[in-house]
Parts: structure tokens; C-alpha cells; sequence
């Protein structure tokens, strides 16, 4: 019988009604949730294990890295792990641990749900449930997203709908699999696929603090005032991710904002181009707006979401600060978040 363990950390499936709206519940949430996965109790043998009690719109950093512990201490005593997480920073969550886990032989599990567990209809009974399945299944290795019968790559994980209980895509990546009649099939899509995942890996870097790297996420919006370079280099931020306009344009006409992004660069502050479209990617050598940014230093992000090389390059960085080192790993792909061409 396989061996799991579920990982609490709040969000809308732990929730519940309150005078301020919905919100995590300071009940011990243990007890429900294995009744509602008492019809699977006797193929699997699950232990639930509470971490922490957030609305996941309050989950900063320093708890990817609790996270990370929780799982490395516990996770040599199953066959896979299922972490209970909200779903509006889930994206994010999920991207990280892919790094944090490059190599895993085992399957690290995120779910949700729309709807609270103790609410009728809750969408998160059949999430924890087929969570449970995909963990255990000995053919998956690596983080994955579980969401409305869908598996996610973790570093691919997207949340198209606030409400719909269909809420997540996979971006530019096959889906892993889905859930029929409470089994697990492989897609066709993703059994074809050639990964080209590096084997280079960065190796494991144990945190002897939670001095974790400050990157801004900054979305390109018409008439974008320069100064902001000035704050981000006050505020002593270490890498910048940039959310340009579909194959990753920028204003270039404004000088002003051109010539301060490259005296940050200059500076040793590494720049990505991200995209603020969901599918295809960026490509720099198409437009003006993009070759010129290429050439002051820009490092595309291929076709990452915004989540996958955000949670990335501060991974990175807290491995290395040369920037030579930094711009190879970026280029990198460790855990399926960039498309590799195959020629």
C-alpha cells in the first residue's frame, strides 16, 4: 500500500465563513478531510500533517522554504507528498518547490479548490482525492498542479479563472495527464514530448537563513514613469522580471527609461523579458522594441510564464551572483519550464 502524506497550509479549501468573508478556519481541519477521502482509505494509507494557515494571498517566500523543510524531513517515509495550498499564488508556489526538488524521484503534489472543503459541491473532494492518485502513481516523478482532473507540470501551472472550478492551464506544455473513473492516464501529448531537461544540475543549497533575494515583477503599462528603475535600485533588489508586451516590447522611445535599465544591468542587476501574453512566449529578434532590448543586456525567458521565471531567478540567485553564472542557468532548462527545440 503507498505511503502518503498531505501537507496543510490553508487556503480556500481549508476555509470558512467569517464576519470578514471567507477565510482560513483555526479549526484542526485533519478529521474532515479524512472523511472526505474515506472511499480511497483502503487503497492508500495517508497521514495528514498541518504546516501553516494561510490565505495563499498572504504566502510570501520565506514559506516556500518552510515548505521545502516539511517535505525534506518527512519525505524518505512516503511515496508522495500532497500540499494542500490556496489557489491564487499556487502558480507560484508550485514553481518554486520544481527547483527546489530538481531531481525527485517521487511526486510532489499541489491542490486546491474553488469552493471550501465543508461547503456542498466543493470542487476540493474530487481535488484531494485525485491528488492522492497522482501522488502515488510510480510513473510521475517531479511537482505537479492537480486541478478539475487536470496534472500540470509545475513550472506550466496557469490560473485563468477566479471562479470556475476549471480554474488552471497548462502554458505552452502538455498536460501530464487527467483522472478518469479514479485512474490516472498519461497524455498522449506528454509521452511523446522530449524533455531536454538539464542534468547539469545546481546543486542542493542548504539555507543557512531565510535572507532570500528580493526580485521585482514589473509589468510594462503605456507611459511608464523611468523612476521606477530609481526605486528598485533603492530598495536594493537583486534581479528584475519584466512583463513586456507580447513577443516582449518595451518602450524604447522613452530614453530615459532605456538608459537607466541599462545602467542596472551594467550594474550586475540581471533583467528577464517575460511576456504578459499566456501563450507562445518572447522572442527579442522580431521588432525594434525587442532587439533593442536584447542588446543593452535583456535575457529573454523564452517561454516561462511570468511565475516560473520569477520564483527562478530568485532560486538562482540564492546559488550565485555572478552574473555570467546567473544568465547561463536562466537559459537553462531544469524542470521543463522552457520548451526545448529539438533540431
Amino acid at each position: 500500500m503507498k505511503r502518503i502524506l498531505i501537507l496543510t497550509t490553508g487556503g480556500t479549501i481549508a476555509s470558512l465563513n467569517s464576519e470578514k468573508g471567507l477565510k482560513p478556519g483555526d479549526m484542526d481541519i485533519r478529521q474532515i478531510l479524512y472523511e472526505k477521502i474515506e472511499n480511497i482509505l483502503g487503497d492508500y494509507d495517508v497521514t495528514i500533517e498541518h504546516i501553516f494557515n494561510k490565505d495563499s494571498s498572504n504566502i510570501i517566500p520565506v514559506d516556500w522554504y518552510v515548505v521545502e523543510e516539511s517535505i525534506r524531513n518527512r519525505m524518505n517515509d512516503y511515496d508522495g507528498i500532497v500540499i494542500l495550498h490556496g489557489t491564487d499564488t499556487m502558480s507560484y508556489s508550485a514553481a518554486m518547490l520544481s527547483y527546489l526538488f530538481i531531481g525527485i524521484d517521487k511526486s510532489i503534489v499541489l491542490t486546491g479548490s474553488q469552493i471550501p472543503i465543508v461547503f456542498e459541491g466543493s470542487d476540493g473532494v474530487d481535488n484531494l482525492n485525485n491528488a492522492i492518485i497522482t501522488a502515488a502513481d510510480e510513473r510521475l516523478s517531479g511537482v505537479f498542479v492537480l486541478f478539475h482532473d487536470k496534472i500540470i507540470n509545475g513550472t506550466r501551472a496557469y490560473k485563468r479563472s477566479s471562479i470556475n472550478n476549471d480554474a488552471y492551464i497548462s502554458c505552452n506544455y502538455p498536460y501530464i495527464g487527467v483522472i478518469k473513473d479514479k485512474r490516472l492516464c498519461i497524455t498522449e501529448e506528454y509521452r511523446q514530448m522530449k524533455e531536454g531537461n538539464s542534468k547539469e544540475y545546481l546543486p542542493y543549497y542548504k539555507k543557512e537563513s531565510f535572507d532570500i533575494p528580493k526580485v521585482f515583477l514589473l509589468k510594462m503599462v503605456p507611459g511608464i514613469d523611468a523612476g521606477i528603475i530609481d526605486y528598485i535600485k533603492k530598495e536594493k533588489y537583486q534581479g528584475l522580471v519584466i512583463e513586456g508586451y507580447g513577443l516582449g516590447g518595451m518602450p524604447v522611445a522613452n530614453t530615459e527609461l532605456m538608459k537607466k535599465m541599462e545602467e542596472l544591468i551594467r550594474s550586475g542587476i540581471p533583467v528577464v523579458m517575460a511576456t504578459q501574453c499566456v501563450y507562445d512566449g518572447v522572442n527579442l529578434d522580431t521588432y525594434e522594441v525587442g532587439v533593442t532590448a536584447n542588446k543593452i543586456g535583456i535575457i529573454s525567458a523564452n517561454d516561462m510564464t511570468s511565475e516560473a521565471v520569477y520564483t527562478k531567478l530568485m532560486w538562482i540567485l540564492s546559488k550565485n551572483n555572478q552574473y555570467s553564472d546567473i544568465a547561463k542557468a536562466l537559459k537553462t532548462n531544469f524542470c521543463g519550464e522552457i520548451s526545448v527545440r529539438i533540431i
